[in-house]
Parts: structure tokens; C-alpha cells; sequence
């Protein structure tokens, strides 16, 4: 994270891409795991245990969430509306909205694993949930929902025709706008955060900086940590 001068007291913020959905996440209540590492089950044929993949960020949220029951936050609309417990598996761009080959893959079962390691439904379940994530990207019964939900910067028709079920979350349109209102409308109670990490103090500050929502989107920089 980084900062610089922009205009008069505002300043620009540069956030790492998965910082900025884990925190939009878990200002809607998710419980969240940043970088779920997915191992492997066994060696190579050369021996070597290499990672096979990550979640970005691993959530889930319990469907009575509420935050402040004087003056209610309300949440971002698409997990509100779910009656049941949701678990998220967060793919996140700093572009286009798109899913890495990890889960659009079947043979390589990265799937099966994330769902046998966080222990959602039993591991004889694994395959058929996994089955419906692949061709889909949700998986629900009538007390879970598990579901893949993408971040970037653009909206991809491709995937919307191929997974019209997986929600693409655009940092300008959705992530940004959500967060300015909450610290925006409920900067006293949440102005005291000491434990929160740098990204999200300085979420909180840059908001507080910016003299209206359209301010704020132009003083945030979401950055990939490979480039």
C-alpha cells in the first residue's frame, strides 16, 4: 500500500486487489481466510509437493448477520437476501472478471479439495458439489449455499454466458461504492478500529478525506501483487 497526494486533501491509495475483497467481504459479516491454500494430496512423479492453487479469499456468512441494532448497516444486496448460511470462494482480477483454469478444470479436483479441507458437507458429497461448481459456480441444499464470486475492474460477457450464476463484482461499481457508504454514513461508530490492518484504516481515512463518493472511486489504485 501506498500514498500519494491527489488534488486538494484527498490522497491516492493503492490496495492490493485481494486486501480490498477480503475487506469489502468482511464488512458484510464474512467470517474470511485470505490466500486458502490448496495442497497437494501427493507427490509429482518427480517427488516435488508443489502448491496446486488458492481460493483468494475463503468467506462465509451466517444469514442473521446484523451489525448495530440501534441504526442497522445494511449489506451489499446479494448476500442479504440469502436465507441460509453462504460460503464464497473469491476469485479476484485487477481486470476483466474471469476464472482461472483451477476452477473451470475437473480433472484437477481443486475443487474437491477446497470443499474437503473447510469441511462444509462431508468428503463422500465433495464430487457432486464440486460437479455443480464447475459447470455452474453455486452449489446449494436447503441449508447451504456455496458459491464462486468473482471481483475485477470489467465485466465479462464471456463468463456471464458460460456461469451466469457466478456474481461479478466490479471494484468501481460494486466494492468502492459499498465501502465509501459505509464509512461514509456510519463514520462514528466505526472510528475507532486501532486492530484493523493498514489497508483498512486507510480505507477509512481516505474516505473521510474525499468530499463525495465520485472523489473517493478516483483515489483508489486496486493493484496486483504479481505485477
Amino acid at each position: 500500500m501506498t500514498l500519494a497526494l491527489h488534488g486538494g486533501n484527498a490522497s491516492t491509495m493503492q490496495i492490493l486487489s485481494e486486501r480490498l475483497a477480503f475487506w469489502f467481504l468482511r464488512l458484510n459479516g464474512f467470517l474470511t481466510i485470505p490466500n486458502f491454500i490448496v495442497h497437494p494430496e501427493g507427490p509429482r512423479e518427480d517427488g516435488a509437493y508443489p502448491q496446486q492453487t488458492d481460493v483468494d479469499v475463503l468467506g462465509v456468512r451466517f444469514p442473521f448477520r446484523a451489525e448495530n441494532r440501534s441504526r442497522p448497516m445494511p449489506d451489499f444486496e446479494l448476500f442479504t437476501g440469502e436465507k441460509r448460511p453462504m460460503v464464497v470462494l473469491s476469485e479476484v482480477k485487477t481486470d476483466q472478471c474471469r476464472l482461472n483454469g483451477p476452477w473451470t478444470d475437473p480433472k484437477r479436483e481443486n475443487l474437491q479439495k477446497v470443499l474437503c479441507a473447510g469441511g462444509f458437507r462431508p468428503a463422500d458429497l465433495a464430487d457432486a458439489i464440486a460437479e455443480s461448481l464447475y459447470q455452474k459456480g453455486v452449489w446449494e441444499d436447503e441449508s447451504l449455499v456455496v458459491r464462486i464470486v468473482c471481483f475485477g475492474d470489467r465485466h465479462n460477457s464471456g463468463l456471464e454466458r458460460s456461469h451466469p450464476a457466478v456474481p461479478q463484482l466490479l471494484w468501481k461499481r460494486h466494492v468502492l461504492p459499498f465501502i465509501y457508504q459505509r464509512f461514509d454514513q456510519y463514520k462514528l461508530e466505526k472510528q475507532m478500529h486501532h486492530q484493523w490492518d493498514d489497508d483498512a484504516k486507510e480505507l477509512f481515512a481516505t474516505a473521510g478525506q474525499s468530499s463525495n463518493e465520485g472523489e473517493f472511486l478516483t483515489s483508489i489504485e486496486v493493484v496486483d501483487r504479481y505485477k
